[in-house]
């Protein structure tokens, strides 16, 4: 009988079953990493579009308020630059009524003497706010 166990012509059930534990646990290993590795490249995409659309706003309205003689804030969150109005309306931030920016938890301007300052909130839903500010200095051709 140990001339039958010894002559190497195959496996046995505790090598095959060794074998499949072994590349499961090697398998489980991989796919963690690779399932870490996608969550953190979602999660960073998310945040460099929620940082892009507040920059994008955020210089739409600065390049908007500098082209205006006589810009008027008619409330914390809606302004109106000669024809041109910035409005918070839900949760986006729209121009004359197109979106420019979505995901918005905050749009508010104030201003102090020649100063406006703009600061927008956002938030994706799932606990990421990002907020960016800005100051925009008005300008006064006769002054």
């Amino acid at each position: 009988m140990r001339k039958h166990l010894n002559n190497g012509k195959g496996i046995t059930l505790v090598e095959l079953l060794a074998a499949i534990v072994l590349a499961s646990i090697v398998m489980l290993i991989v796919y963690s990493v690779l399932m870490s590795g996608t969550k953190q490249y979602k999660s960073q995409l998310e945040k460099n579009n929620q940082l892009t659309d507040i920059s994008y706003a955020l210089k739409m309205i600065t390049k908007d308020i500098r082209k205006t003689e006589d810009p008027q804030i008619i409330n914390n969150s809606k302004i109106e630059l000669n024809g041109i109005n910035y409005s918070l309306d839900g949760n986006t931030i729209n121009r004359n009524g197109v979106v420019i920016a979505s995901s918005i938890k905050r749009f508010h301007v104030t201003s102090e003497n020649n100063k406006w300052i703009i600061e927008i909130e956002s938030s994706n839903g799932v606990g990421v706010e990002k907020t960016e500010k800005t100051e925009v200095y008005l300008r006064k051709g006769d002054e």
